[in-house]
């Protein structure tokens, strides 16, 4: 069935079950970022595949609301459907709730799966519709009756990772999120988000591309916890770990069984956890829910000194890595053969893999040649991508998966010949990566408050990019960690050990796509009789490409960082390299001078 079939098989169940409007959003039954096919029903339903976005299904009409990152690719993926594209936070486009206020009747239904959405979310809706009287059904997963063969919920093998690597157990982690609830009086805590629950209990899988993570439900009791996840995944080793760090194993559907067993005051992360869940213990008299904060996302954004050792020594392999890859893509594009986006990609894999403790690449590397770099998320595929030329940008964002750490870096590199306002745009994104990665700053400030600095130098020249700044990132988890992060909207304080990415772009539909992105390292810096100041380290260790610099826009403390940057570089990779590895990194580390 083509995108309107599929449409119209859903309206006529929507009609059978009297809804008028029906939801789909991105996530899983945990709200994940990245998910198992299982739950790419959003992607199923309306052909557009990247990762965020939300399908808004009426009687009448369909629409996909996505971010900045998106528009380019949704445009191109939505072609020949009958789903407009919603342009979210533009000017004059309406959100999802003011949407469906607009279009529907007073009193009309709004269905979807509740497993899928948020706590936080559904309140939303509740309050949005109001005033028109829409009733929500949220038990209605309608997707399993109109998706052929729907592929089944994963069950990988789980495995432990193991203390060299985390740090802490198990049983170390309960004691301090115990601590934790102790400060809010919670008797209980509901955990779902996959990342926090791999972390929590020291546990990894399969379940998710490029996420060594676990689906499973976990649930802290004053002196009880329990990991739901079905028995057949773990092996005695695993069950003999868990068990003696406290843990009570359960299968994953046990969830809705033990919940309903619960009372006291048990803490509900309505942000990241499904309002299925949620309306389970918000029914229950004996249980008084804490709407609050997932207390484990706020505890593994700030990384332990085994995590940081570690995270550094997988970025030095990554970056090593990345030089043998690139040297290759070089010389392969000199050669008469040539090369497409998609053998970029798999020349990158490869070159991860040869890493000691790899676990494969952390996403799907977005490399990006010419015109396609303007779509922020640009995945080629082998029957879909663009042969490279000996001129312009090519755009490569990639990073890998190891059991002591996660990376994520983009480089755009110079393939050849370059226009003025390639060269213009370039400068500017180096300008305000620097600005950012130079900042000093006072304890208490916000990702929201350093965010400008970044952009500053590219909003001179009228010009901005339609996505956050950087985002945290995760220790052999999902690439993209909360809460800290850059974005004018952030308002998490930065602490030391967080670790956020720092990544402005140039992005211009139809000519090029520019971005620089290194992972950075809060760490104190010094205090004074008007408090704690933070700075950042750069941890990323690859080359900048300074043939597109403008080096007449930069500053000499541009130009200072950038040498200085590029000399670190160098020391830190050249014991690690030989042969024309090494001499390509001499080559590309030299300073750059007015």
């Amino acid at each position: 069935m083509n995108v309107n079939e599929k449409i119209n098989l859903l309206r006529n169940m929507m009609k059978n079950h009297g809804l008028s409007a029906y939801v789909i959003p991105s996530s899983d039954a945990h709200l994940s970022e990245y998910v198992a096919t299982h739950w790419q029903g959003r992607a199923y339903m309306s052909g557009f595949t990247g990762s965020a976005g939300t399908l808004v299904i009426t009687l009448d009409e369909s629409g996909l609301f996505t971010d900045g990152r998106y528009f380019i690719q949704a445009e191109n993926e939505l072609k020949g459907s009958e789903v407009k594209l919603f342009k979210m936070a533009q000017p004059g486009v309406p959100t999802i709730n003011e949407y469906l206020v607009s279009v529907l009747n007073e009193g009309d239904t709004v269905g979807f799966d509740g497993k899928v959405l948020s706590v936080a979310t559904v309140k939303e809706m509740k309050k949005a519709f109001e005033a028109k009287h829409l009733k929500l059904k949220v038990d209605e997963d309608l997707l399993d009756s109109v998706w052929e063969n729907r592929p089944a919920i994963p069950s990988t093998d789980v495995f432990v990772h193991e203390t060299q690597y985390t740090g802490y157990s198990c049983h170390e982690k309960l004691s301090i999120v115990r601590e934790e609830m102790k400060k809010i009086s919670a008797n209980g805590y509901v955990l779902t988000a996959l990342g926090s629950i791999a972390w929590l209990f020291n546990v990894r899988g399969d379940d998710i591309l490029f996420n060594p993570l676990v689906v499973s439900y976990g649930l802290v009791l004053e002196n009880e916890a329990y990991l739901f996840v079905d028995n057949h995944r773990l092996s005695e080793d695993v069950k003999t770990y868990l068990t003696e760090n406290g843990v009570t194993l359960k299968d994953y559907a046990q969830i809705d069984e033990v919940l309903n067993q619960l009372s006291g005051s048990i803490l509900c992360p309505v942000d990241s956890m499904n309002y299925y869940l949620y309306d389970i213990l918000t029914k229950k008299q004996e249980v008084t829910v804490i709407d609050g904060h997932d207390i484990v996302n706020e505890l593994k954004a700030v990384k332990n000194k085994v995590e940081i050792e570690n995270t550094h020594n997988a970025q030095v392999k990554d970056s090593v890595a990345l030089v043998g890859a690139v040297c290759e893509i070089y010389e392969k594009l000199d050669s008469e053969a040539g090369l497409t986006e998609f053998d970029v990609r798999e020349i990158l894999e490869v070159h991860r893999s040869r890493q000691p403790l790899n676990y494969g690449s952390s996403f799907g590397a977005i490399v990006a040649y010419g015109a396609n770099a303007a779509m922020m998320h640009y995945n080629p595929t082998k029957e879909n991508c663009m042969k490279l030329d000996k001129k312009g940008f090519l755009l490569i964002d990639s990073g890998g998966q190891y059991l002591d750490g996660t990376t994520d870096i983009t480089r755009t590199f110079v393939l050849g010949e370059l226009t003025d306002e390639e060269k213009l745009h370039y400068t500017l994104v180096l300008k305000g990566h620097i600005n950012l990665c130079k900042a000093v700053f006072q304890k208490g400030c916000t990702g929201g408050n350093l965010d400008i600095l970044a952009r500053q130098p590219i909003w001179e020249y009228g010009l901005d990019y339609r996505c956050g700044t950087g985002h945290g990132v995760s220790y052999f988890g999902g690439v993209h960690e909360g809460p800290q992060g850059f974005r004018l909207t952030q308002t998490v304080p930065l602490k030391p050990g967080m670790m956020i990415t720092n990544e402005p772009g140039i992005y211009e539909e139809g000519r090029h796509g520019i971005r620089i992105e290194n992972t950075l390292l809060v760490v104190e810096r010094n205090a004074t009789e008007y408090g704690e100041f933070y700075e950042f380290e750069t941890i990323s260790y690859f080359p900048i490409d300074t043939r597109a610099v403008d080096v007449t826009l930069m500053t000499e403390s541009e130009l200072a960082w950038l040498n200085q940057y590029h000399q670190k570089v160098l020391d830190v990779l050249s014991p690690n390299l030989e042969g024309r590895e090494l001499e390509w990194l001499v080559e590309q580390t030299k300073p750059l001078t007015k």
